[in-house]
């Protein structure tokens, strides 16, 4: 009887940790799809600062502009308040938004602009 027991309980034992490592192995699979989906929406940010730099009228933004392997992302420019949105969607789905408030001014550099963040959002 008490072997009985004794194998119930390492199985019941047994069980529960392969219950809690399956969760946490899925919570850290999520984490990493969200950080993803956060990098895309960066990378967008970063393309549309690259285009306004050129040129500080630029307003087009981009629409599912893909990055192969990672995802696609979305861009839309505001001109009237200047504001920069970028959504970033991971190859699984998941969501992240970067919203930035900028100025543009005039570089040194003859034919380029500086861009000056004044207030970042992420995932409002």
């Amino acid at each position: 009887m008490i072997v009985v027991f004794a194998i119930v309980l390492m199985a019941t034992i047994t069980v529960g940790i392969l219950q809690m490592t399956t969760e946490e192995l899925q919570l850290m699979q999520n984490q990493l799809y969200a950080a993803q989906a956060f990098e895309v929406a960066e990378a967008g940010l970063n393309d549309a600062f690259a285009q306004i730099r050129g040129n500080p009228s630029w307003s087009a933004g981009f629409s599912n502009k893909s990055l192969p392997s990672y995802g696609t992302y979305t861009v839309d420019v505001n001109s009237a308040s200047m504001t920069i949105t970028s959504t970033g969607t991971s190859t699984q789905g998941y969501i992240a938004r970067i919203r930035a408030g900028i100025t543009v001014g005039i570089s040194p550099v003859p034919g380029a602009y500086v861009i000056r963040i004044d207030s970042l959002r992420i995932n409002e």
